[in-house]
């Protein structure tokens, strides 16, 4: 049912469609690369459709702007993860999703949101979510932007992990990943 919910809330935003699916795919992918176990695989692979669950509270003004967002307006859509962490609730099913919808905007630096964790206090798997999130949106177009082929995409990945807002370790095996798929 929650599943259900998080496609539903794909298909308000047309500029986004497949997004969820792609990031079950490669978001459960890297985990087997890395050796998780079955059970983190299929918290990855649910926690790809279910990361932007919380967008159910996002209004339609803000969520499918296609333009930049106010400062006000980028306060309320980070709220989507603490909305989609409550929306998860107390189902023993999602145990192991919940961290990855609420965390998966969080980075090394403690720059992130909604917590601002820093290093190995951010799960592992909302770690693995983040990167195949920002993948995903750079290489895709959206009304605000062109999609970025492979090399850009992998490159801005790269930066990122840099700045140390992502372990360049897992940038470098999802990259070997998608490069080898291609």
């Amino acid at each position: 049912m929650i599943v259900s919910l998080a496609l539903t809330i794909e298909a308000r935003d047309s500029t986004t469609d497949g997004h969820c699916q792609r990031l079950a795919q490669y978001a459960s992918a890297l985990g087997r690369t890395l050796g998780r176990d079955e059970d983190d695989v299929s918290a990855l692979r649910r926690g790809g459709y279910l990361h932007d669950v919380g967008k159910v509270g996002i209004p339609d003004a803000v969520l499918l702007k296609s333009g930049p967002l106010t400062s006000s307006e980028y306060e309320l859509m980070k709220t989507h993860t603490v909305i989609g962490d409550r929306l998860c609730g107390e189902l023993r099913s999602l145990r192991k999703v919940r961290p990855i919808v609420r965390h998966h905007h969080e980075r090394l630096d403690g720059s992130g949101y909604p917590d601002g964790l820093r290093d190995d206090a951010i799960p592992l798997l909302a770690q693995i979510m983040g990167i195949v999130d920002v993948f995903d949106a750079l290489t895709t177009a959206r009304p605000y932007k062109v999609a970025l082929p492979f090399a850009r995409a992998a490159e801005e990945l790269r930066r990122e992990a840099a700045r140390g807002w992502r372990r360049a370790d897992l940038v470098d095996t999802f990259l070997d990943q998608v490069a080898r798929a291609d």
